[in-house]
């Protein structure tokens, strides 16, 4: 049976995620039912959460899925199939004309059929715990909004809603970035800049605050500065994935993405 998700159903949607090895906390769960309350969708078997998938609607012109987790039990029963099938239902209503996601290879099967088509490789990098020194006359970045013009010129949608959610982005001129926990590293992103000089420094920035701790962050392959700034502030590549779209293509800003905001919502 195919049902909304509620709070109480948080603990068994974090222990879904924890057995993919996923880095979401449970407050990540939390923000996404309180941003998509009726589309954030569970399979019930037997009183039990079978499976999950979330819609995350940035603005009216991008839908964003993700969250699609089934548990081992019940795997290769279309169980996904479902929830993403009744999500694209949802979206396709709302007159929404993109959808997109960041698939695992397991999945790309399951959405090819369902009309995706590939747009291009996403990487997840994970820096270890390692000292990160930061010069005394590097910019200090300050507290504050994302901004959010640049933020929808790079990303191709309005996500200024998600982005408030996730809190106080740190800033400097032409550039911003956003960073919270995860179950197993920090996540950086994301982070937008007009220039790779800013966005290194950001980073670095951040991340050298919390050195002592390991950190993630999504970039697109295909933007050589994303890649050479994480790998020269430790960061490797250890997951791949691929960005898929349904529905029509959006114009966004690839070469001003330096850290993706999450696989569960772009």
């Amino acid at each position: 049976m195919i049902r909304p998700l509620g709070y109480g159903d948080v603990p068994a949607a974090f222990a879904l995620s924890c057995a993919a090895g996923w880095n979401q906390t449970t407050e990540d769960w939390q923000r996404l039912l309180r941003l998509a309350p009726e589309t954030c969708l569970g399979f019930e078997r037997e009183g039990r959460l079978a499976a999950t998938a979330t819609l995350l609607c940035h603005g009216r012109d991008l839908a964003w899925i993700g969250m699609v987790l089934t548990h081992p039990d019940d795997r290769r029963q279309g169980l996904a199939s479902a929830l993403v099938g009744r999500l694209l239902e949802i979206a396709t209503h709302r007159g929404i004309p993109t959808v997109k996601l960041d698939a695992t290879d397991q999945g790309r099967p399951i959405y090819a059929r369902l009309g995706f088509t590939n747009e291009q490789p996403v990487e997840r990098w994970r820096r270890e715990p390692a000292p990160l020194p930061c010069p005394a006359s590097a910019p200090a970045p300050v507290s504050g909004t994302p901004d959010f013009r640049l933020d929808r010129e790079a990303f191709g949608a309005d996500r200024s809603v998600f982005l408030h959610a996730l809190g106080n982005a740190w800033r400097l001129d032409g550039a911003y970035a956003l960073e919270r926990a995860g179950s197993l590293a920090r996540h950086l992103g994301p982070c937008i800049a007009r220039n790779p000089a800013r966005a290194a420094a950001l980073i670095r920035a951040l991340v050298s605050a919390r050195s002592d701790e390991p950190w993630f962050l999504d970039i697109f392959p295909g933007q050589p500065p994303a890649a050479e700034i994480a790998e020269s502030l430790g960061f490797a590549p250890v997951r791949y994935l691929m960005r898929m779209r349904y529905g029509a293509p959006l114009l966004s800003r690839d070469d001003l993405v330096f850290a993706m905001g999450g696989f569960e919502a772009g």
